[in-house]
């Protein structure tokens, strides 16, 4: 996507109710999701910045379709386990930003499919939290510990599936933990979100251990895949079997404050703020 114009209103996916309509199919009351942007009103148009009808996921509240069950986050992580990854039983995965909306519903979604499963995040509780809540195999938590020795001892034979979203030293590290042959799914690189891009260093590993690297982008795949997304995972979160948390801030004027939470990495879950 473009940059955000000066002046212009930031960007970002909403839900938000009708106030006025001229279209029968889309009446005064009803719940959207789509991409309004940090503003109290805006037009929507349907197919352009509204999306589908929100606050239906069966037993689930209007936020899951900011979060669990959004485009963004539900679609992404599910996505990326069942088509980029394909995971199976006897693989051993590791996600970055374990913590994060989309890493722990990736994380989950590879435990219920019986692989073994360890999350990287940056503190304690996080980690805490990916071992007794979502019941993964091991947490690292990459400010404390020598993220290549555990993995070492995670995966003494190598790491199958990696689905990454933080880029950077972590990559690096894990790009040497992969064994042949294995998958990755590239979802983001939040660590190098500034001026301060690097790139991968250890990207050789890519050939010596001829790994197959897939970059994807959740809204490739709104048409193909978001209503079977949404459907089980829904499914999964009413029959207790997939935990997800929401972190809701109040405010239009917290925003600012808001974002920086993203990268400073203080949030648990899926940021929301509710306008």
């Amino acid at each position: 996507m473009d940059p955000v114009a000066l002046d212009d209103v930031m960007r970002a996916a909403t839900v938000g109710v009708v106030e006025e309509s001229n279209s029968a199919d889309w009446p005064v009351g009803t719940h959207v999701m789509g991409f309004g942007g940090v503003c109290d009103y805006f037009v929507g148009i349907p197919g352009v910045n509204v999306f589908y009808k929100a606050g239906e996921n069966a037993g689930l509240p209007l936020t899951a379709d900011l979060s669990l069950c959004s485009i963004i986050i539900g679609l992404t992580g599910w996505y990326g386990v069942n088509k980029v990854l394909d995971v199976k039983a006897d693989d051993v995965v590791v996600v970055s930003g374990g913590a994060g909306a989309v890493g722990s519903i990736v994380a989950q979604l590879a435990k219920l499919r019986g692989a073994k499963v360890a999350g990287i995040a940056g503190s304690a509780d996080k980690c805490t939290w990916l071992t007794h809540e979502l019941k993964l195999d091991t947490a690292i938590n990459y400010k404390t510990e020598d993220v290549a020795a555990k993995l070492k001892e995670f995966a003494p034979d190598g790491v199958t599936c990696y689905f990454d979203n933080v880029g950077g030293a972590i990559t690096d590290t894990v790009l040497s933990a992969m064994r042949n042959h294995g998958r990755i799914a590239v979802c983001g690189s939040i660590s190098e979100y500034d001026d301060a891009w690097s790139g991968q260093r250890n990207w050789n590993m890519v050939l010596m251990r001829r790994l197959h690297v897939t970059g994807f982008i959740c809204t490739d795949h709104i048409g193909t895949h978001l209503g079977e997304a949404k459907a089980e995972l829904a499914k999964l979160a009413t029959e207790g079997k997939l935990k997800y948390e929401e972190h809701v801030v109040e405010g239009i004027e917290s925003y600012p404050s808001t974002v920086r939470m993203l990268l400073n990495g203080s949030n648990t879950g899926k940021l929301i703020l509710k306008i």
